[in-house]
C-alpha cells in the first residue's frame, strides 16, 4: 500500500487554488477546504477527482479513497477526524458532491498571507477576493459558522505592506473607499445604492439590491449579502461582520467587528433580520429575529428567554487557550431591552429579553402588534 504523500506525488500541483467549498446535490455548502498548510493535500485530491464540471460522483468518491487508502481505517475507526475523507466514505451510489474551485493569480496565497510573509501585490489580489465575495472571514458550514482565519491574517499582512497615503484630498489612511475608482458602469453592474456621505472602505463585499445610506460606514472584511439589504444612516458595520440577505440595518446602530485574534468568529446577521435604531450587537442574530430599537447586546450580556424561562447559552469560540463567548439571538424571535432581578430580588440586572412566541406565527404578530411591542 503506498502512502499517501506517494500517492500525492502523482497528481497536479494547485497553488493557484485559494480554496474549494464542496457542495451536497441540494447545494448545502457542506466543507470547505482552504489552500493553507495541512490541507493542500486534501485541496489537491479532490480537485483531481471531480470531473471539469466541477462534480465528483460514487465512482471519483472511490478513486480519492483509493488515494487517501492509508487513512481510510482510521477515518472509519474515529469519526470525525478526518471529515473530508469521511464525505467520500458517505457516498452512496446516485449521490454526487460539487466543487467550487476559487482561484487567483498568486501561488500559495493563503499559506503566505496566513505567515503574514506576503507581498503588497500578493495583498492587493486578496484585497479584490473579498471586494468580490470569493472569501469570507465566516461561512455557514452544515449549517455551522465557521471562522475563516487566513482572512483575518489577510487583512493584518495588508496592515503591514501597506503605508498611509493621502486619499480623497483631505484623508490619510492606508485603505481606500471600495468605489474611489468606480465608473458609471462599475456602479450599475453592481447593483449597490450608495447615499451622500457614506463610506464602505475596499475589502468589504456588497451585494446587489443593497443600500447603503448617508454617513453608514462599513469597514474591511465586511460581506453584506444584499437582496433588500438596506444599511441605514449613521449606522456602522464594522470588520469582517457578516450581514445575510434582506436585512434591514437601523439607523445609527452598529455590530462589533474582529481584527484579531485570528480563529476568533465574526460577529452574524443572518438572513431576513430586522435590527432597529441605535441598537449595538454582538455575536450571532439568528434568521427572521427583531432587534427593538436601542437593544444593547455586549458580549457577556445575559440573554433571558419567556418561552423557557431560562437563559440561553452562549456559543463558545475557542483560539489557542482563550475562550469567547458569544451571545446568541434564536431564529424567529422578537428581542427588547430589560431587566431581570436577581435571586434574591435585591436588584435588577440590564438583559436582553426574548418575547414569547415565534415571528413566523400570525397569532404572535398579531399578540405583538396589539401590545405595541413590535416595532424597531
Amino acid at each position: 500500500m503506498k502512502s499517501f504523500e506517494e500517492n500525492l506525488k502523482s497528481l497536479p500541483t494547485a497553488e493557484k487554488t485559494v480554496l474549494l467549498r464542496l457542495y451536497n446535490e441540494r447545494g448545502e455548502l457542506v466543507s470547505m477546504i482552504p489552500n493553507i498548510p495541512g490541507r493542500q493535500g486534501s485541496v489537491r485530491v479532490f480537485r483531481h477527482i471531480a470531473d471539469k464540471k466541477g462534480v465528483i460522483d460514487f465512482e471519483a468518491a472511490k478513486e480519492g479513497l483509493r488515494i487517501f487508502e492509508e487513512k481510510v481505517e482510521d477515518a472509519r475507526n474515529n469519526p470525525g477526524k478526518h471529515q473530508k475523507l469521511e464525505l467520500l466514505l458517505g457516498m452512496k451510489s446516485r449521490e454526487i458532491l460539487r466543487i467550487e474551485n476559487v482561484e487567483c493569480s498568486c501561488p500559495d496565497l493563503l499559506e503566505n498571507l496566513s505567515g503574514q510573509v506576503a507581498s503588497a501585490e500578493e495583498c492587493e489580489v486578496f484585497i479584490e477576493l473579498l471586494n468580490q465575495g470569493k472569501i469570507r472571514a465566516a461561512e455557514k458550514v452544515n449549517n455551522s459558522w465557521e471562522p475563516q482565519p487566513y482572512v483575518i491574517d489577510g487583512v493584518l499582512n495588508y496592515f503591514g505592506t501597506h503605508a498611509s497615503e493621502r486619499m480623497e484630498g483631505k484623508y490619510w489612511d492606508k485603505i481606500p473607499l471600495k468605489t474611489a475608482n468606480y465608473t458609471d458602469e462599475d456602479f450599475e453592474q453592481g447593483g449597490v445604492r450608495y447615499a451622500p456621505g457614506c463610506m464602505v472602505r475596499t475589502g468589504a463585499y456588497i451585494g446587489p439590491k443593497t443600500v447603503i445610506m448617508n454617513l453608514a460606514f462599513v469597514n474591511i472584511g465586511a460581506y453584506i449579502a444584499g437582496e433588500g439589504c438596506m444599511i441605514d444612516g449613521g449606522a456602522r458595520v464594522a470588520s469582517c461582520a457578516q450581514i445575510g440577505k434582506n436585512v434591514k440595518y437601523g439607523a445609527g446602530s452598529g455590530i462589533e467587528g474582529i481584527l484579531e485574534p485570528a480563529g476568533r468568529l465574526a460577529s452574524i446577521v443572518e438572513d431576513n433580520v430586522k435590527i432597529g435604531a441605535m441598537c449595538e450587537v454582538t455575536g450571532i442574530i439568528g434568521e427572521g429575529s427583531v432587534i427593538a430599537s436601542g437593544v444593547i447586546m455586549a458580549s457577556g450580556k445575559k440573554i433571558y428567554d419567556e418561552d423557557t424561562n431560562d437563559f440561553v447559552a452562549p456559543m463558545e469560540c475557542v483560539v489557542g487557550e482563550k475562550k469567547f463567548l458569544l451571545p446568541v439571538i434564536p431564529p424567529y424571535r422578537l428581542a427588547v431591552g430589560g431587566s431581570i432581578p436577581n435571586k434574591k430580588g435585591t436588584h435588577n440586572t440590564d438583559a436582553v429579553i426574548l418575547k414569547a412566541g415565534d415571528l413566523r406565527d400570525s397569532a404572535t404578530m398579531r399578540h405583538f402588534e396589539k401590545q405595541g411591542i413590535l416595532y424597531v
